[in-house]
């Protein structure tokens, strides 16, 4: 956390606090020995910054070491940025992912949806082509008098009339002519005709 060279000591007390409440080696109560003993590291050195820089003379001393260790130029901009000394961060974090561009960051930012939507494509596409490879099985030929077994969905199975069956076959027409009263228009073949049906 930066505060700037002007910064007073409520300000710095106010950062001292925040960073101190959030690096706390108490907050690791899962932390593994080396991980305690960088957040310990990390503690005393806030502790040292603070007991630094809450002190009017030990502050105007650190000012002036820190303005002998970095001379400026004539005309020159002084640099606004107390911590971390010479704009090294030594916070023992290591980079996991190199930098990203506004591309790649959106595209690691969506990529959950991205995926969703692949797998969903994939779903699609392997569902119509393993329902266009069914096979169709016919047991007999639709001719009057078969039986029919009506499944959920568009299925009708031809089956023997001795076992259960929802619908018999009465007559078979040509797409023009009409099938006789009670009975309901289904097409079962593929030779054109359609077969009249009626519950049995």
């Amino acid at each position: 956390m930066a505060v700037a060279p002007s910064a007073s000591t409520e300000e710095i007390r106010a950062a001292y606090r925040v960073l101190a409440g959030r690096l706390h080696p108490d907050r690791l109560t899962d932390a593994s020995s080396a991980e305690r003993s960088l957040a310990e590291r990390r503690m005393r050195e806030i502790n040292e910054a603070w007991r630094v820089l809450q002190d009017p003379e030990r502050r105007r001393r650190y000012d002036d070491s820190r303005r002998q260790e970095r001379p400026t130029a004539p005309g020159a901009e002084r640099s606004e940025t107390l911590w971390p000394p010479d704009g090294d961060d030594d916070d023992d974090l290591v980079d996991v992912l190199p930098e990203m561009g506004p591309v790649g960051t959106a595209l690691f930012r969506h990529l959950p949806w991205v995926a969703l939507l692949g797998v969903l494509v994939l779903i699609f596409v392997a569902t119509a082509y393993a329902s266009k490879d069914a096979p169709v099985v016919v047991s007999k030929k639709a001719e009057p008098g078969a039986c029919l077994d009506v499944s959920s969905g568009p299925t009708t199975t031809i089956v023997a009339c001795s076992g259960p069956h929802e619908l018999r076959i009465i007559r078979r027409v040509e797409p023009a002519t009409d099938c006789p009263e009670r009975t309901e228009r289904r097409r079962l073949g593929t030779d054109g005709l359609f077969d009249c049906v009626r519950p049995d």
